[in-house]
């Protein structure tokens, strides 16, 4: 029986939550409702009638991202430039905004706590002298800069995105809001463009959400690769290696994914009810602003690679879990491939306990394809491979049992990422960067979207993330992991196959602020939150 799925409103999402951005400048305002009551009053109508009609849905940037990638495969013009817009509430905004009755009816604990009550949890530093302790965030920190509401400026031109912030700023003392923080982001310079500081190709992997952008035959918001057939990866992936997750698993309001995900085409998930009416067809957005130190895990990276006798590319790869390239260890586990990491039918097609198999592309979905010629990954139960402490198995174990159930239950820990570096790359000076230019501020501004922030975004950062043993033994997840405990005095350490133990002898990710937000449709910001 064919998997029937929802026809979704995506007028009315918000387009980065579901299509995404994918813009090369980006800019997250972190703004205060003002004190005074006509401050409230002010903040609505500004909500409905300024920002209300410059917001960009999921239909306007799916259009664009479609009309991209088809000049780009035919080698055409692209579309002309375009900006986006978009904007997420705290819990005290929408208490503010609406009631504070109505912002407990939002059930995510999480959320209505605030990412700086729930820091510790997260394992970031109890220490008040540390910099990645809440009372030296940049914003969201302390009670004093803690944001109401964060508006996101995306465009493929700096000067565009520029434009775009200066006209909302200059609306918002009309509307009882102040700055409290301004983040721009930017793709990092060649040729280090769609990686992060440290060197890696990042947001390779993300789900793919289940859903009908409009009733026509096959409008799938995720495209389908795999040819289907006797194979039934076909019904379960929309590229390889591609999970297709139902769209409850990140919109509120839709259906979520089924205990057994096998039964999907009769029996998919309940939709939650934790939440007020007019929260249907929103997200929670996590923001985290994480800064790197580059020399620091570079530094490691060296020591280490000297003492086991590996270059520094091949420990990097270790701690990551790919290769700089984005090539996954999986399928080229001795060494990098830049073909590879530019397949996009291949680079995410792998399982950690099972070896992977050709899978047929549909080309009249990818014209021209020549197949997957790669060698396929063989199963790593025992993690030789990519072991078990390596950052994308630590947060994704994809086909293995964790320590909260089956492997399906990984679909329920999925997150949509939309973060974006900020800062200048140090990369191109490597090995021997200038004082000056390792003294700059850079990193990455974190951002994802789900419909729990407590049993996505969380689960995953303090359960495997800042496990040692957790989801598989094996070691701290050495990127993004923490440990922040008396008795360790936050030392974390990785279990290598050889069976040597290291310690890692820094923190290379600092968290210096953020806040947990929720991304409204675009009727409830106008009609909800807005007068």
């Amino acid at each position: 029986m064919a998997v029937v799925e929802p026809l979704l409103n995506v007028a009315d999402i918000q387009g980065n939550i579901l299509a995404g951005f994918n813009k090369d400048f980006q800019t997250f305002l972190f703004l205060r409702i003002g004190p005074a009551a006509a401050d409230r009053t002010n903040a609505r109508h500004w909500l409905k009638n300024t920002l209300g009609p410059q917001l960009s849905s999921t239909s306007q940037v799916l259009a664009f991202n479609r009309a991209f990638k088809a000049a780009k495969a035919s080698g055409s013009a692209p579309p002309p430039p375009a900006t986006w817009v978009n904007v997420a509430v705290s819990a005290p905004a929408v208490a503010r905004l609406r009631s504070a009755s109505d912002a407990a009816l939002f059930g995510d604990a999480a959320f209505t706590q605030g990412l700086a009550s729930r820091s510790a949890f997260l394992g970031d530093p109890s220490d008040p002298e540390a910099e990645g302790n809440t009372r030296n965030w940049k914003v969201g920190g302390r009670p004093d800069n803690q944001a109401d509401i964060v508006v996101i400026v995306a465009s493929d031109e700096e000067a565009l995105r520029d434009a775009r912030v200066t006209s909302i700023v200059a609306t918002l003392a009309a509307g009882g809001l102040a700055v409290m923080f301004r983040q721009d982001g930017a793709t990092l310079d060649d040729p280090w463009k769609g990686h992060e500081h440290f060197g890696f190709k990042d947001g390779v992997s993300q789900p793919g959400v289940r859903g009908m952008a409009s009733a026509a035959a096959n409008d799938f918001l995720t495209p389908r690769f795999i040819v289907s057939g006797p194979d039934r990866r076909s019904e379960f992936f929309g590229k390889p290696g591609q999970p297709l997750l139902w769209p409850g698993e990140f919109i509120l309001g839709q259906q979520r994914q089924p205990e057994d995900p096998l039964s999907v085409d009769t029996n998919p998930g309940d939709t939650a009810s934790d939440f007020p009416a007019w929260a249907v067809n929103g997200s929670y957005l996590v923001i985290r602003r994480l800064r790197q130190d580059v020399r620091a895990f570079w530094g490691f990276v060296t020591r280490q690679a000297l003492e086991l006798g590996m270059t520094d590319e091949a420990f990097g790869a270790l701690l990551v879990g790919r290769w700089r390239s984005g090539a996954p260890l999986m399928r080229t586990p001795t060494g990098d491939s830049a073909a590879l990491a530019a397949d996009d039918l291949a680079n995410n097609h792998f399982a950690y306990n099972k070896d992977s198999t050709a899978v047929t592309i549909d080309t009249t979905v990818a014209p021209g394809y020549p197949g997957d010629s790669f060698p396929q990954a063989r199963a790593d139960f025992l993690g030789t491979v990519c072991p078990h402490f390596a950052h994308i198995r630590k947060v994704n174990p994809r086909d293995g049992a964790t320590d909260l159930g089956v492997a399906e239950d990984t679909g329920f820990r999925a997150q949509i990422r939309r973060g974006i570096p900020y800062g200048r790359t140090v990369l191109n000076s490597l090995p021997r960067p200038t004082p000056l230019e390792l003294a700059q501020d850079r990193g990455l501004v974190f951002a994802s979207y789900q419909a729990s922030i407590v049993n996505q975004f969380e689960t995953v950062v303090r359960r495997w993330s800042n496990g040692f043993n957790l989801p598989t033994p094996g070691g701290h997840d050495a990127i993004i992991g923490q440990a922040d405990t008396v008795a360790n005095g936050r030392r974390r350490f990785i279990d290598l196959p050889t069976g040597k133990r290291c310690f890692l002898d820094h923190e290379w990710v600092i968290p210096t602020g953020g806040g947990y937000f929720f991304a409204p449709s675009i009727s409830a910001v106008r009609n909800e939150l807005g007068a």
